[in-house]
Parts: C-alpha cells; sequence; structure tokens
C-alpha cells in the first residue's frame, strides 16, 4: 500500500446515491503529470462532505489518495489477478493560479 498526491483540473464530476453504500462521486481529472491515475470514485463520509455543489468542473484539486492491491475475478472463467486501485482519502480544492 502506498500513498500519493495527484493535482489536476476537475474535467468531469458526476453524483448519484448506491442504493447500499449511499453517496458516490465519480470524478475524472486533467492531472499536472502525464499518465497519473485520473479517474477516481468518492464514497461514504468524504462523498457526503463533498456532494452538491461543493466540487465543481474546472476546479483545481490536490486529491490524497492511498494505492492498494484488490483480487479481481473474472466472471467468465473464475481466474483472479491483482489489480491496483486508488482510495480517495481526500480532496482539497486549490486557489487558482
Amino acid at each position: 500500500m502506498s500513498e500519493e498526491s495527484i493535482t489536476g483540473e476537475i474535467s468531469l464530476l458526476w453524483q448519484d446515491v448506491d442504493r447500499y453504500e449511499g453517496d458516490v462521486l465519480l470524478m475524472s481529472l486533467d492531472t499536472d503529470e502525464p499518465m497519473r491515475i485520473n479517474t477516481f470514485e468518492i464514497r461514504g463520509p468524504l462523498a457526503v462532505r463533498l456532494k452538491d455543489g461543493v466540487l465543481e468542473e474546472g476546479m483545481r484539486v490536490r486529491v490524497e489518495c492511498r494505492t492498494e492491491v484488490i483480487e479481481m475475478i473474472n466472471m467468465e472463467n473464475g481466474e483472479t489477478t491483482d489489480e491496483d486501485r486508488a482510495f480517495v482519502v481526500d480532496v482539497v480544492v486549490l486557489k487558482s493560479t
């Protein structure tokens, strides 16, 4: 597990409510550094804090996340593989430059 910060401008922001897990935000960034993780799923108390207009497309943000390895199962053949997933810990709005 590793922690990292990724900065960029919000290019897409989508909000929904999962019937089992509650508020969910999906956010894509135009990252400052090419080839960085750029799509994030935000759930739980953090999604509640950031929903309903707190974040908007075009805002510059820093996403604090940790990368964890999870096991994925191919439903067609039952094979398993390990995959890196970014779990968002916090999102900080940065001042415009």
